[in-house]
């Protein structure tokens, strides 16, 4: 053999040496990959059986019943309540249920005017006369004559100039000649550090004003540097604070807003915001009367200015009960009008009357004991689900329903519609086992839990309920348990992903995640150890909650959303399932433990109703309630510790949980950017203190 055949021969022989190696390391690898992961799935088993707990997919299946005894079979609620799992499907029911609304209401025709223009000329008998000032956005009542008493907080300057005066001086010597007592928000901060270090220094005011009064050049100069005037009635304290983007831009005195608001409640009457987001009234829209308002100023505000002075009177947070959303168009050149989306009680019911076999029909099905939807219960991608836009439209209607009949002083029909409303949960709930398979139930029933507490609440602030239905609303509201099935549902959904893990071959797992590793064999190892934390990321918000003690702790889910997030950043083939399929269940946490909140105050709400009717007002503790009127308080589930009461001194009463930032905050309700209420900061209060 010549040299170079040798040569060949060796080089053969070193790459086969090689290649075996190759292959004896890629077989060990994977040997080692799948038995760790084998391994660590098999502990992870353990554990849970340890703590009388499963990952067997069939303990989770609901077990058949009789056809008879389910709720699903009774004729039409499959077909109402199970949404389809294939094809472009509008449910019928929810279609049916939806009121298009096209209804409105002229509530309030504005013109603006000169001040020196008599008002009777431009509109006859107006119900209301305004100011607009024009030195800041701010609207007052005129004055009746010319106040001539230096020392009256009304009285109209001839001339106020300044040449340099720091700004906190000038907001002080203002306040003294209008009266007004304030306190200066520290978040100011003028002159001290801010949390970057850096000073804020005070500004200095250059101005010259003529024919104001005080507060009116208290408001300019306010307006100025955006700050805001935030008085409080009751302490007569006012707060100078920094003007929030959420806060009214129209500043309107306390008494022109006390009138403009009354005015507006005797054109509109009494009133309740439907669950579809339009009014529900007592009047006929044919008796609404809109209001007849002049503002006097010296310029034509601009559209905004208007929005913005409207909303005050009917702000757009759902929050404000009573207060219903209108929209505002221009008329004229400088001429405005209010329009608010709405309808009258008895004509709602004359419409929804329609739906009365249907609902009698749930009722019949609601008497079956079990509820179980038909589906392919092993494929965990097409377990069936409940029809979340058939609840919404059932629970809204039957809520609207409520509603009219409480304004219309029929609280024993409103007890009809809404414990229906309330029973309808029931198939949510997964009876026989009781366990509720899915997140997407789990919420529903939060949901439409939510929205019967709402009506609960309306009756109370109208004065609607009386001792026998606020008896059974009492009892009704005891049993609702809103925490166990969220908590049944985020056990449910990793047991079924790794029981899907199981069944499906390994490559075909990762294809579905990327398409580009599809033709690479993976080890079975790395499905386990994905198996295994999915299991331990999904089960981690588990541990916020105690059964046992109907609590929740917002921190620790905190903390295990905050671990989630950094455990998933850092990538890993033993992380790639979970980082698509571990749950953010941070907002069903939440909303869940706020529902369950309101639905506790309500029942204590229910008892001190029943308290001011049997004694005229109500009780200064409430310990005054047991037994006679609650068997027992229910606790504030946010740290366990008594929820938070007390009657004010116009005779009402404040309710309040400590809520997500788990500090009392006196009551305080926190509002976001955008105008709503912030579930996160702030208290957790019963808006809806009767008047």
């Amino acid at each position: 053999m010549n040299r170079d055949a040798k040569a060949i021969a060796w080089t053969i022989s070193i790459t086969l040496i090689a290649l075996v190696g190759l292959v004896a390391l890629v077989a060990l690898f994977y040997t080692e990959e799948n038995w760790s992961g084998k391994h660590a799935w098999e502990n992870c088993k353990r554990e849970l059986e340890a703590k009388g707990e499963t990952l067997d997919w069939k303990a989770y299946i609901p077990p058949p019943v009789p056809d008879g005894q389910n709720f699903f079979k009774a004729p039409k609620m499959a077909e109402w309540f199970v949404k389809p799992r294939s094809g472009n499907f509008t449910n019928e029911l929810a279609k049916r249920l939806t009121y298009a609304n096209t209804n409105v209401a002229v509530i309030a025709e504005l013109v603006v005017m000169p001040p020196s223009t008599s008002a009777s000329l431009a509109l006859e008998n107006p119900n209301l006369v305004l100011r607009y000032s024009s030195f800041g956005k701010a609207v007052f009542l005129p004055a009746t004559a010319v106040e001539t008493n230096i020392s009256s907080p009304n009285f109209i300057i001839p001339i106020i100039e300044m040449q340099d005066v720091p700004l906190t001086t000038v907001i002080e010597n203002l306040a003294r000649v209008a009266h007004i007592n304030y306190l200066l928000d520290p978040q100011t901060g003028y002159d001290q550090p801010d949390q970057n270090g850096q000073i804020k220094p005070e500004p200095t005011v250059s101005v010259r004003w003529e024919n104001i009064t005080a507060r009116e050049a208290l408001l300019a100069l306010l307006n100025k540097y955006d700050l805001q005037l935030v008085e409080d009635p009751k302490s007569n304290v006012a707060r100078i604070t920094i003007k929030s983007p959420i806060s009214p831009q129209i500043y309107v005195l306390p008494d022109a807003c006390e009138k403009t608001e009354k005015l507006f409640e005797d054109v509109i009457g009494t009133n309740v915001i439907g669950s579809q987001s339009f009014a529900l009234l007592i009047k006929s829209l044919a008796e609404i009367k809109p209001a007849r308002i002049i503002m006097q100023s010296e310029r034509t505000p601009d559209d905004k200015e208007i929005i913005a002075l409207f909303t005050q009177f009917f702000p757009n947070d759902a929050a404000k009960l009573g207060s219903p959303k209108i929209h505002v168009e221009r008329t004229g050149a400088n001429s405005f009008r209010a329009v608010l989306d709405a309808d009258s009680a008895a004509d709602y019911l004359a419409w929804s009357e329609q739906f009365e076999p249907d609902f009698n029909l749930i009722r019949e099905a609601l008497k079956r004991p079990y509820a179980r939807m038909d589906g392919d219960y092993d494929n965990v991608f097409f377990i069936p689900i409940p029809d979340y836009a058939a609840f919404r439209a059932l629970s809204q209607t039957l809520a609207q329903r409520a509603q009219c009949y409480l304004l219309l002083g029929q609280p024993e029909k409103a007890l009809r519609e809404l414990s229906l409303l309330n029973d309808s949960r029931r198939p949510l709930e997964a009876p026989p086992t009781g366990k509720t398979m899915t997140l997407v139930s789990a919420m529903i029933n939060v949901a439409v839990a939510g929205v019967y507490t709402d009506v609960v609440a309306d009756g109370i602030r109208l004065k609607a309920w009386y001792e026998p239905q606020l008896v059974a609303l009492k009892d009704q509201l005891k049993e609702i348990k809103l925490a166990p099935f969220l908590v049944e549902a985020l056990k449910t959904e990793p047991a079924g992903m790794c029981h899907w893990c199981e069944i499906t071959w390994t490559n075909k797992i990762f294809a579905s995640v990327n398409r580009n590793l599809s033709p690479i064999p993976v080890p079975q190892g790395w499905i386990y150890q994905n198996m295994v934390n999915v299991v331990e990321l999904d089960r981690m918000p588990l541990k916020g909650f105690d059964l046992a003690h109907d609590t929740v702790s917002p921190r620790v889910f905190d903390d295990a959303a905050q671990y989630v997030d950094n455990f998933l950043n850092h990538k890993s083939p033993y992380k790639f399932l979970a980082a698509i399929t571990v749950l953010n269940v941070a907002k069903a946490e939440q909303t869940t433990a706020y529902n369950q909140t309101l639905a506790n105050e309500a029942q204590i709400a229910c008892g001190l109703e029943r308290y001011r009717l049997a004694h005229g007002e109500y009780p200064e503790t409430l310990d005054a309630l047991v037994p006679q009127f609650i068997e027992q308080l229910p606790h504030d589930i946010i740290g366990g510790q008594p929820l938070h009461y007390h009657r004010t001194s116009d005779g009402n009463f404040v309710l309040y949980s400590i809520g997500w930032n788990e500090t009392d905050d006196g009551g305080q309700i926190v509002m976001t950017k955008t105008g709503g209420t912030d579930y996160t900061n702030g208290d957790w209060v019963w808006q809806y203190p009767t008047k």
